[in-house]
């Protein structure tokens, strides 16, 4: 039995263990982070360079809690000395009347967030990259941006060891045993006890808590990537975040060119279910050809894809999050399903993982995120995504 207790262990490593890692580690508690992989590996949902960060959402409550996270962000670049958010503003495309623009602009007004109502000339105006009819409703919202998404992660990781944390990689926990005074996380090789557990495995966190049931899907996702001829009409100060909810009722979106891959587009959800260990993580030619094919349509100086990468989802039924104690041991805390957009929300996240590790509850409201919520009512992405499921 190893005698070192440990205040508390955190398993894996990603977007959202590495954030709750730095904010524990900077409360001062002893911490040990496990990770299957080596940091930085692309076998998850939190690798690439960039992320959307953004305030419309078509539930009021994700608009809210992003108002802390963008502060969050904010607080690890002025703490690292290193730049992780950009600003480049967004649009919002969909058909005249469409009901995502009305629940987004019902959600940023609740929460008294700035955005403004385009028509065509105006999009063409500020943006003529674009391709669309008078018949579209067109959303500006001017604090939206993306994340440096490996950066964050390896600045999280960073700060934490700094502050004391140790991070242990290509260490796979195989099981816990939460039946027992100090909780114990078993690896293939070492075993490990801590006063709390965070799980925070991304698509293997079911493995991890079999007993629950957890309605976790993992799936596949894929994005490609665009290097048009004027590659200096695509950077962040002259191209925008872009979303739209098609007539098809898929839900695209976009970013500007950024790093060496070129303007990121891609199709929200949708990705056939698969097992997180899968070797399915080639892109599909039709899913390409599809792409290329809205982009035609949409924003034409971007050609044809020339390249493409396979990530995964760990999605919830009705995409919202699962942050919860687990319902039989108070000592093991969850935060998974994060269902394609949960990135942005990691710095907060990490933040109210460390609250409930350290006080038993948040300041913040996660009582749509409980593991014993009502099944769902729908949402917009969630209804959009069974229509062609």
């Amino acid at each position: 039995m190893p005698s070192h207790i440990y205040d508390t262990i955190i398993i894996g490593a990603g977007g959202m263990g590495s954030a709750a890692t730095y904010h524990l580690a900077k409360s001062g508690a002893d911490i040990l982070t496990l990770d299957q992989f080596q940091r930085g590996h692309t076998h998850g949902s939190s690798h690439g360079d960039n992320r959307i960060i953004r305030f419309f959402y078509d539930k009021h409550f994700y608009t809210e809690l992003m108002k802390t996270a963008y502060d969050e962000w904010r607080s690890l670049e002025q703490a690292s000395g290193r730049s992780l958010l950009y600003i480049s503003g967004s649009v919002n495309l969909g058909e005249k009347g469409n009901q995502y623009a009305q629940t987004i602009r019902r959600s940023l007004d609740m929460a008294g967030v700035e955005y403004e109502e385009w028509d065509k000339l105006q999009l063409r105006e500020r943006f003529p990259q674009f391709n669309v009819s008078g018949n579209m409703d067109i959303l500006w919202q001017q604090d939206t941006g993306f994340l440096h998404a490996n950066k964050c992660v390896s600045t999280h990781l960073q700060m934490a060891e700094k502050l004391g944390a140790r991070i242990q990689e290509n260490t796979e926990v195989t099981r816990i045993d939460w039946q027992v005074d100090i909780p114990t996380v078993y690896t293939k090789e070492n075993k490990f006890r801590a006063r709390k557990i965070v799980i925070t495995a991304g698509a293997w966190t079911s493995y991890l808590v079999r007993e629950l049931d957890l309605p976790l899907t993992v799936t596949k996702q894929q994005v490609c990537y665009y290097r048009p001829t004027d590659t200096e009409s695509f950077q962040p100060n002259r191209f925008p975040v872009f979303t739209e909810v098609t007539s098809e009722s898929e839900f695209m979106y976009g970013m500007p060119y950024f790093g060496e891959k070129g303007v990121k587009v891609a199709r929200h959800g949708m990705g056939k279910t698969i097992l997180p260990d899968s070797s399915d993580r080639s892109p599909d030619s039709e899913y390409i050809d599809h792409m290329d094919k809205y982009l035609m349509a949409r924003i034409p100086e971007l050609g044809k894809a020339y390249h493409a990468e396979v990530c995964l989802y760990t999605e919830t039924p009705d995409e919202d999050f699962i942050i919860d104690v687990h319902p039989h041991c108070p000592n093991i805390l969850i935060a998974a399903g994060f269902s394609g957009h949960g990135f942005k929300f990691c710095s907060l996240v990490g933040r109210i993982m460390c609250e409930m590790v350290l006080n038993g509850r948040t300041a913040f409201n996660i009582s749509h995120f409980r593991i014993g919520r009502p099944k769902p009512s729908g949402g917009i992405l969630y209804r959009l995504q069974k229509v062609n499921n």
